[in-house]
């Protein structure tokens, strides 16, 4: 760090006092729908650029682009939290017999034979837990204010012109520094979380091709959630092919293996997507990224999980962008 300019060294402890407010104050999903919303307009405005668009359309169609794309993913998230909670109680109540009677043919013990059990030991949880589940509502709602207001601010920063202003001394150097610094942070983001967000559509359509030629039921939940689930890194693709196979479960034992055996073909082909769309891009090991997940998970959530990879190969980005001692 010796060759590391002072205005470099401080927009570097800027970045981190912004990230450690962001977990000190809840901050991540205001965090997150920013990035969303900066991916978006950035790439859209450099598509229409490079098509020859004026600077003025441009920056306009940019805007409606957004309001579509940002319209959709609304409703996808807001149908999956619609449809998940309306169809996941009944996928419970219709697999945990069949649960309790498969584990009674392998001569296995489960203590919740029945959706009765289950919702007992939901119901004690809860009682257990009033304060945490209390304190959970009150940030959704807090989330839900913090996406609103961080897009307006990123659409706003984005139909704001800077005037033009030559700062001169300490003053530009730490400005042009902390520019460095976000637009390489964004920039990581759109990389990491463009592939991310690619390969769950393909699996959202390949899961969604596989559903409706075998006729599983709960098509609509399971679409959703494996789209939804498909962008948080290696999590979330457990879950949602637990609940496929579960689904799979409720017609027959037949079907949850052929079920298991496509989700098991679908993701040797994803080996291959992220090697193109992930691994290429960002080439980040395995256990990194892994561990990269505990951190996020311990320290902001959900919202870790997913902006930890972009952080890990932003950091890569910065250490190898140093100056040679």
């Amino acid at each position: 760090m010796a060759n590391v300019s002072t205005a470099r060294k401080a927009s570097y402890a800027l970045l981190a006092l912004a990230l450690w407010a962001a977990v000190r104050f809840h901050l991540g999903t205001a965090l997150l729908a920013a990035l969303f919303a900066h991916m978006i307009l950035d790439r859209a405005d450099a598509a229409l650029r490079g098509s020859g668009a004026p600077p003025f359309v441009a920056r306009w169609g940019a805007v409606a682009l957004f309001a579509v794309v940002g319209s959709l993913l609304a409703f996808v998230f807001a149908s999956f939290f619609r449809i998940g909670l309306a169809r996941l109680p009944a996928l419970l109540d219709r697999v945990l017999p069949r649960l309790s009677e498969l584990a009674s043919n392998l001569g296995l013990d489960v203590a919740l034979s029945s959706p009765q059990d289950l919702r007992a030991l939901i119901l004690q949880s809860a009682k257990d837990n009033v304060r945490a589940i209390t304190a959970t509502s009150g940030l959704l709602t807090r989330g839900f204010f913090q996406i609103v207001v961080a897009v307006f601010v990123v659409l706003l920063r984005y139909l704001t012109v800077p005037p033009p202003r030559a700062a001169r001394g300490a003053e530009g150097d730490l400005l042009r520094e902390c520019g460095a610094r976000v637009a390489l942070f964004s920039a990581s983001f759109e990389r990491v979380m463009g592939a991310q967000v690619a390969i769950a559509a393909i699996n959202a359509l390949a899961t969604a091709a596989f559903l409706f030629a075998v006729g599983l039921p709960f098509r609509t939940a399971l679409i959703l959630t494996t789209f939804v689930c498909g962008l948080v890194p290696i999590v979330g693709n457990v879950i949602s092919n637990a609940l496929i196979v579960a689904a799979a479960l409720v017609v027959s034992n037949r079907m949850a293996v052929f079920a298991l055996a496509f989700l098991v073909l679908i993701h040797k082909a994803e080996y291959f997507l992220n090697s193109r769309l992930v691994g290429a891009r960002i080439e980040l090991p395995m256990w990194a990224t892994l561990a990269a997940l505990l951190v996020g998970e311990a320290t902001m959530g959900v919202t870790g999980v997913i902006l930890a990879p972009t952080l890990l190969y932003y950091v890569r980005e910065e250490l190898r962008s140093l100056p040679a001692a």
